[in-house]
């Protein structure tokens, strides 16, 4: 009677297309799990889904033939078979353990009306028909595995079904006839739909939930350098409690797809399952997007004096450096200066308990832009080191965060050809600029409140954003819940309207590539 139950796992799938990764398998760059609070929520959506899939289902027709005394063998059809009412009184949806879901229909009810045709020598009979079934149960189990390019995959591993009782009435021409042998056409019918059903589930498989799964995207393009590699790193593997997946979240070149020359840390997510959807994402999906965009250039800066705002008491020119450099005003005299900065390689995010590092190491090139000319003279060359710190947190369903400075800033003279370059002032109005201005502005764009945030938090090795607790009431979640799809891949949790409470931690187990855990 299911021609279509690819409805119900694909809602599943779309909603958990969760997996845990098998030991040898490479790190994740992001995990998502579901939970039996989320198994629960797909599977009231499934059946919901299931439902609106009924009224569109085609029955397939059944013929037969009885003998009517001297009449001997007569052969009757019965086709048009549709669905005009379905009761789903028991379902149910659990995992199993290191294979997949099982999904199963008990005690069901069905209505089915149709017309029938009998059929003897050149003598046609026709007519309508009704008939109903009762005690309805089918138990699908699916395994649930990963192809080599990284999509999901699922194939039915176990079906088993069974019909309680059927009853027809026939009505039409002659139907008496018909309802003479009633009770031998209702046992055709119910070893039809037994020996049907099961073998529709494998075919709808096969036909549609299959062939979906295998063209499901696993890379995305993000601009015209990068692209990013969500394909799944381990097969599915499913507890008693809840569906792990790990996914590459590997960042490469669009010219080049070269892997990463250092491996993902390892992601542990916590035993709590407070929450439907969680996601861990590690710095590793940070730090291949940092190389890509460093090996394309993109992270490579020019300031120049227009950049300056107009009130700032300092600007690219020869002349707000005369404390700095007493000479280069009489060198290039009313002469602007062009600041060109580049990190000397990709910069690493590094996750630590409460907070995010980064630690650049840039080099600034100061030329002197002749008026005389296009030309520009390189006067010196610095190295800048310093310690970046930030705290996450929610603030109106966004996240936000608030930078502060872990170190000074440190300068280094690595060429000069003026002399005289007083490089410890220009250290302190670097770090008087950076601590007065820069860190104001920033925090200014996502202000948070003191103290630990209601929202994400950092801790266990890993950035957690764990859904709401929306999901009590089959109407309420469907209100207030919401699934962020790209491309058939989910890229968010599950958000409440009236809720921004999310949970996020990062800590030690995360670590800056080509380094030891500690």
């Amino acid at each position: 009677m299911m021609a279509r139950p690819s409805s119900v796992v694909l809602a599943l799938l779309l909603l958990a297309e969760v997996s845990g990764f098998a030991e040898g398998a490479s790190n994740p760059g992001f995990v998502a799990r579901i939970t039996r609070k989320g198994l629960d929520y797909a599977h009231r959506y499934g059946i919901a889904t299931l439902k609106k899939e009924l009224s569109t289902i085609k029955l397939p027709d059944f013929s037969g033939s009885f003998k009517v005394g001297w009449i001997k063998s007569v052969s009757y059809e019965f086709y048009r078979l549709k669905i005009h009412r379905f009761e789903l009184r028991n379902s149910d949806l659990r995992l199993r353990p290191t294979q997949g879901i099982t999904a199963s229909l008990s005690n069901n009810y069905v209505a089915v009306s149709g017309n029938w045709k009998v059929k003897k020598a050149f003598i046609t009979l026709d007519g309508t028909f009704d008939v109903r079934v009762d005690g309805i149960s089918i138990s699908v189990s699916l395994n649930l595995g990963k192809d080599q390019s990284g999509r999901p995959t699922a194939s039915v591993a176990h079906c088993s079904n069974s019909i309680g009782h059927v009853s027809i009435d026939i009505s039409g021409s002659l139907s008496w006839i018909l309802n003479l042998f009633h009770k031998r056409i209702e046992n055709n019918f119910k070893n039809i739909l037994e020996q049907e059903i099961c073998e529709m589930v494998r075919k709808s498989t096969a036909s549609h939930l299959e062939p979906y799964l295998r063209t499901l995207p696993v890379i995305a393009m993000i601009d015209q350098v990068a692209g990013i590699d969500y394909s799944l790193v381990g097969a599915p593997q499913v507890t008693s409690q809840v569906i792990d997946t790990p996914f590459k979240g590997e960042f490469f070149g669009r010219n080049w797809h070269s892997p990463a020359p250092f491996d993902a840390p390892p992601i542990r997510l916590p035993e709590k399952q407070d929450h439907s959807v969680y996601f861990a994402v590690s710095e590793h999906v940070f730090n291949t997007a940092s190389r890509v965009y460093h090996q394309a250039g993109r992270m490579n800066f020019t300031i120049q004096n227009q950049h300056i705002p107009l009130d700032s008491p300092i600007h690219l020119h020869t002349n707000s450096f005369r404390a700095i450099i007493p000479q280069l005003a009489r060198l290039y005299p009313n002469a602007e200066l062009e600041l060109e900065t580049s990190p000397e390689s990709a910069p690493f995010l590094m996750f630590t308990p409460g907070n995010v590092t980064l630690s650049p190491v840039i080099d600034i090139q100061a030329f002197a832009l002749l008026s005389t000319s296009s030309e520009r003279k390189l006067l010196f060359e610095l190295r800048v080191t310093t310690n970046i710190s930030a705290t996450i947190s929610v603030s109106s369903g966004r996240i936000v965060g608030s930078v502060t400075t872990g170190s000074k800033l440190k300068l280094e003279l690595k060429h000069s050809n003026v002399r005289h370059l007083n490089v410890d002032l220009m250290e302190a109005i670097l770090n008087y600029y950076a601590l007065h201005t820069l860190y104001p502005s920033l925090n200014a764009l996502g202000p948070v409140a003191a103290g630990e945030p209601a929202g994400l938090l950092l801790r266990h090795g890993l950035l957690q954003l764990a859904s709401p607790p929306a999901f009590h009431h089959h109407e309420q979640s469907l209100r207030r819940a919401s699934l962020c799809l790209c491309q058939g891949t989910p890229t968010s949790t599950v958000w409440s309207s009236t809720s921004t409470r999310t949970s996020c931690s990062w800590g030690p187990t995360l670590k800056r590539p080509n380094t030891e855990e500690e």
